[in-house]
């Protein structure tokens, strides 16, 4: 066979081999697609349709539907209790963002340098609270803040607290919605850090467990640096969430009068604007410049820490 035909042949089998690899790639395409069909439609029926329905609602007098242009938000903006919300929640996201970022790498480590029985079992334990809707979570917590009958009840009183008021004025507001939260949440964030941190490649880690490194170290110098993009997303969402705050401090009239909290976090004013007053359109300014908000910071995270950038 001469040189020129055994080229042709050579030539005829790459391109079959790469027409192979292209119906390959269109076939997985497809079938990525058809995967996340069911998502893309739940995000679009309950996520995008909706914002879009409140930003466009937002700009109507929602009483005589007539166009106000911006007057919904300059009325948000107006609203003397506008300011002190946001003083609120931005507290209470300081506060849980942070509790939930330390205290979930910390114990997410922690249990994966231990037997791994042993750490399914309390990754599991961590997780029940979070399978519990967070208005149950808040009655439970009405009995934890009471002295009388309280399991820390030694603690409290220690530090003087005799009633649930004492204890609501010593932690603060935004401190006990963040202690709420972060047992609520931070479960389920524990589990998918398990998931991360097994997913490391094993190699790197006898790698530096020959190299001399004990736990400590190969928990913050090898796992966690590893793990950033988990911890980054954990934040973006839980900062997200945070802002949307409602249940937490709408649920405090159980506890008494004198702890309802009616306009305490900005959901709880989008509520007042719609089902107090009846002003839709000042309900759907709010809740328009809240998600705006979640997506403005959301995106200059992610772009400043070079999120999505391949290593």
């Amino acid at each position: 066979m001469s040189a020129t035909a055994m080229a042709g042949d050579v030539r005829a089998v790459a391109g079959d081999r790469a027409r192979k690899a292209r119906q390959k790639a269109r076939r997985d395409t497809r079938m990525s697609y058809l995967l996340l069909a069911p998502y893309l439609l739940l995000l679009l029926m309950f996520g995008l349709f909706p914002i879009a329905y409140a930003f466009g609602l937002s700009f109507f007098d929602t009483i005589e539907m007539v166009f106000w242009g911006f007057t919904n938000y300059q009325f948000v903006f107006d609203d003397f209790r506008v300011p002190a919300s946001v003083v609120n929640v931005l507290a209470f996201v300081a506060i849980w963002v942070t509790l939930t970022m330390v205290g979930v790498a910390v114990l997410s480590l922690m249990l994966d340098s231990i037997n791994r029985k042993t750490a399914n079992t309390l990754r599991t334990i961590y997780f029940l609270p979070g399978a519990v809707t967070s208005s149950a979570i808040v009655v439970l917590w009405l009995f934890v803040l009471d002295p009388s009958v309280s399991p820390f009840q030694p603690v409290m009183h220690t530090l003087g607290w005799g009633t649930r008021a004492d204890v609501v004025s010593g932690i603060g507001l935004a401190g006990v919605f963040a202690i709420m939260a972060y047992f609520s949440a931070s479960g389920g964030w524990i589990v998918v850090f398990g998931g991360a941190l097994s997913s490391l490649p094993t190699e790197v880690m006898e790698a530096a467990r020959i190299d001399g490194a004990n736990r400590f170290q190969l928990a913050t110098r090898i796992k966690l640096p590893m793990i950033w993009r988990s911890l980054v997303l954990m934040g973006i969402l839980s900062f997200a969430g945070g802002l949307q705050l409602f249940v937490e401090p709408q649920l405090m009239g159980l506890a008494g009068p004198q702890f309802a909290q009616n306009d305490w976090s900005l959901n709880q004013m989008a509520f007042q604007y719609a089902f107090r007053m009846g002003d839709f359109g000042a309900s759907a300014a709010l809740s328009t410049l809240l998600v705006g908000a979640s997506i403005v910071i959301a995106l200059v995270i992610v772009f400043a820490t070079k999120f999505y950038k391949i290593d």
